[in-house]
């Protein structure tokens, strides 16, 4: 082996051990900026699936409906059920989950009867209320 050779092979790991760090480098600061988007991420999930057992937790409880909100808690998870009775013999109910931030409310038709009942497709995006204020939980 001549000296030269082993020159350029002691350049070629050199030069690959760099571009290596080079990119280590890189993926670190990209993963650094994404971690905040992720943790975002997982407490929304959170939020919405904790209010989605709250709203589960609502359609099983004894509810008198009434024309004001009345709200029921289960200490143990802080899921809150509330319901709303409206005309026409239905219902509203809004459920939120425990969360750090603003709660995720969901919506829920059902209808009132002997006992009442939450038809598969009464699911709402938002507040079906014409006020902003008839949307506001105790």
């Amino acid at each position: 082996m001549n000296r030269q050779s082993g020159f350029s092979s002691i350049a070629m790991v050199m030069v690959l051990l760099v571009l290596g760090g080079v990119l280590l480098h890189g993926l670190d600061q990209h993963l650094r900026a994404q971690t905040p988007l992720l943790m975002n991420e997982r407490d929304a999930i959170r939020a919405f699936n904790a209010a989605l057992s709250a709203q589960a937790w609502g359609t099983t409880l004894n509810w008198q409906p009434t024309v004001e909100w009345q709200c029921q808690t289960m200490q143990s998870t802080g899921w809150r059920a509330c319901l709303k009775a409206g005309q026409k013999g239905d219902v509203l109910l809004a459920a939120q989950g425990i969360s750090d931030r603003q709660p995720i409310t969901l919506w829920r038709w059902g209808k009132q009867g002997a006992t009442l009942a939450f038809p598969a497709h009464g699911w709402i995006d938002s507040c079906p209320l014409s006020e902003a204020t008839l949307c506001q939980l105790p």
